[in-house]
């Protein structure tokens, strides 16, 4: 199956250099990575902001924090569904469940129950499942 970039569909101008480095697999993974690393620090971002009054400048500082974060992601994300198909992309951010735990009990001392920890051992068993499918 042949991709067609949108910026073809759409009568924009591609951008050869950027085609070139996403066109390899290790380039797209490792931003789809990226991309999911900042995704997740946008829940621990908007917590932060949640312990300031409504609109003061250091509510204003993480939510925006995360608004900009979040653009990025977008961004990056729809570069990503271009070149792979969509169950691939998403099985990944499973990553981000775990992430976003680690950032709970790291930045905000969240206490680790059981059930949290074979939750994210099932999200981990489930992505390597769906990868073994990929080679």
């Amino acid at each position: 199956m042949q991709r067609i970039p949108y910026s073809r569909i759409l009568k924009k101008k591609e951008i050869p250099l950027l085609d070139k480095f996403l066109d390899k697999k290790r380039n797209l993974y490792a931003l789809a990575i990226i991309a999911i690393f900042f995704e997740s620090l946008t829940s621990p971002f908007l917590k932060l902001g949640g312990r300031y009054p409504f609109l003061s400048p250091m509510y204003l500082f993480w939510f925006c924090a995360a608004v900009v974060i979040l653009a990025g992601y977008a961004v990056a994300w729809q570069l990503i569904l271009e070149r792979l198909p969509l169950t691939t992309a998403y099985l990944r951010k499973g990553v981000s469940y775990m992430l976003i735990f680690v950032w709970a009990v790291v930045i905000f001392h969240e206490a680790i129950t059981v059930r949290q920890v074979v939750g994210i051992i099932v999200i981990i068993i489930g992505m390597v499942v769906s990868m073994s499918d990929e080679h």
